[in-house]
């Protein structure tokens, strides 16, 4: 049996389907006013310097658009102001994703990189931002301090003293300067920049920690002939090669992170150069690959917490220096 379909019944599911269509249309219409105005919102919050108000609005609305690139540029200026470096990276990444040439996002990424460890991608981001025109201080500290952990000291200095060219108290560049130069011998210049860093940056969560490295530093400077220094200066410290036994570790206690250096994404090394005295005890450390946001205040107060067995020379208990490395990871 065959049946035929009404011209009415045509008709009406015409009718139904461009009320269907209509139905579609308005929702979306009215989803796209929601998502706008949340991003209303959200400006409204930044401007009033509610970060965290914010991050949480225009996290609703890349939720529901992938592809706002207002967004996404807004979200992470939020996340960095804030101090979440590396989620600013990240919200970054999705920026130039759309608009691939965002200066800023390339500069801001190319920090955030640097901070969580990835040397070789941050110099990309940083060379970017730079061809873009970039006049901003972060991607010039990312290639001093990519090329101070690579031991390409010279350029270290030279690319920091672009960085602080931008921002004369940007404290990450003056530290990787300073450490810099005294790898190149150039002890004067080291101890001048350490104290410039302290005079601009006296609430730095390692100051106490430059501070102490600062003095040490004063009394092994060969134009320092106060009796100190002198006295400093002659004690004998041995290296691992030339004692009979090394030093040997009973108990390393591991460090804690800082809460700024998890939110920023921090993550590496602290290397660590310390002396370990006839009695098993540390007497001095100096720091000889830093980290940011605290690590190295936290790397040093693991590190004072270290029991010995001495090293020995000849049957007697000698002090060796000894190097110590602590990794800051997050998961």
């Amino acid at each position: 049996m065959k049946f035929r379909v009404s011209p009415l019944s045509t008709r009406l599911r015409l009718t139904l389907l461009l009320l269907a269509l209509s139905c579609v249309g308005v929702h979306a219409q009215q989803s796209l006013n929601s998502n706008r105005a949340e991003y209303e919102k959200a400006v409204k919050l930044y401007e009033s310097d509610d970060d965290a108000g914010a991050i949480e609005a225009l996290k609703k609305v890349v939720h529901a658009d992938r592809n706002d690139a207002d967004a996404w540029n807004l979200l992470g200026r939020a996340y960095y102001r804030s101090g979440e470096i590396w989620r600013a990276g990240d919200a970054f990444r999705q920026l130039v994703r759309l608009r691939p040439y965002a200066t800023e996002a390339y500069a801001k990424i190319a920090f955030a990189l640097i901070l969580g460890g990835q040397n070789q991608e941050a110099v990309t981001s940083a060379r970017r931002a730079i061809e873009l025109g970039d006049q901003s201080v972060e991607p010039r500290y990312a290639l001093a301090e990519a090329s101070f952990r690579a031991g390409d000291y010279s350029k270290a200095v030279d690319q920091a003293d672009e960085a602080l060219k931008i921002s004369p108290g940007f404290g990450l560049a003056l530290i990787t300067r300073s450490m810099a130069l005294y790898f190149l011998d150039r002890y004067p210049e080291s101890i001048a920049g350490l104290e410039d860093f302290l005079k601009l940056n006296p609430n730095d969560l390692d100051g106490d920690v430059w501070r102490e490295q600062l003095r040490k530093l004063r009394l092994f400077d060969r134009r320092n002939n106060s009796p100190e220094a002198a006295a400093e200066r002659s004690k004998t410290v041995f290296r691992g090669k030339d004692v009979t036994t090394k030093a040997r570790v009973l108990e390393k206690p591991e460090p804690t992170y800082t809460e700024p250096a998890r939110k920023a994404g921090v993550t590496g090394t602290v290397v660590l150069r310390a002396v370990v005295s006839e009695a098993g005890e540390i007497t001095d450390i100096f720091i000889w690959q830093p980290l940011s946001h605290g690590l190295n205040a936290k790397a040093i107060g693991a590190a004072k917490k270290i029991r010995f067995v001495p090293a020995t020379k000849d049957g007697q208990p000698v002090a060796m220096w000894m190097e110590l490395q602590y990794n800051f990871n997050l998961y």
